[in-house]
């Protein structure tokens, strides 16, 4: 069981914030949604957006980061276990991208630009529509739950490094954390 170059600190540091700010987005999305109308629900929607919108512009420098410097596939996989790993990340990344940018779509057609925090409202992308936002939202929402899913697989995967000993969990956190 060898061990595996890390991460740059720039993707790591990266990492941890997108997953802070979904792992915070994804619950307020679904408590914000069955809330009756009010200033919590106006709160948590402006805190909803405004994650969003840092994931989508942090992903591309991530993406870039995972591009320049990919360490290698971990030896201990299986041929499956290698696959299904290799294509969570990649649908993880894709819809870490996508499902922002449906979110701002959806409310682009229902008539307004995401919140940035209380500072305002970004630009619309598309005109108003509101069939097209209603259906928009629903694909919104069914990314969301997808990505949950993706990041139990994830998290399964750091386990099953974790069961079987080997060093692979070390290449995204910080050095000074080794025993």
């Amino acid at each position: 069981m060898s061990e595996r170059q890390p991460y740059s600190p720039l993707a790591k540091a990266l990492h941890w914030i997108i997953a802070a700010l979904v792992l915070i987005s994804l619950p307020i999305g679904v408590v914000m949604a069955d809330l009756h109308e009010g200033p919590l629900q106006d709160n948590l929607f402006v805190l909803h957006e405004s994650a969003g919108v840092i994931v989508l512009a942090l992903m591309f420098p991530r993406l870039v980061a995972r591009l320049r410097r990919r360490p290698g596939a971990s030896e201990d996989l299986t041929p499956v276990e290698r696959l299904v790993s290799k294509a969570t990340h990649r649908t993880l990344y894709l819809l870490l991208i996508a499902t922002p940018i449906i979110g701002w779509l959806a409310l682009s057609t229902y008539g307004l630009g995401p919140s940035f925090f209380w500072l305002g409202h970004l630009p619309a992308l598309a005109p108003k529509d509101e069939t097209l936002s209603k259906q928009l939202f629903e694909v919104h929402e069914v990314l969301g739950w997808a990505v949950l899913a993706l990041i139990a697989l994830h998290i399964a995967g750091v386990i099953r490094h974790r069961i079987a000993g080997d060093e692979v969990v070390w290449r995204m956190l910080p050095e000074s954390w080794r025993k």
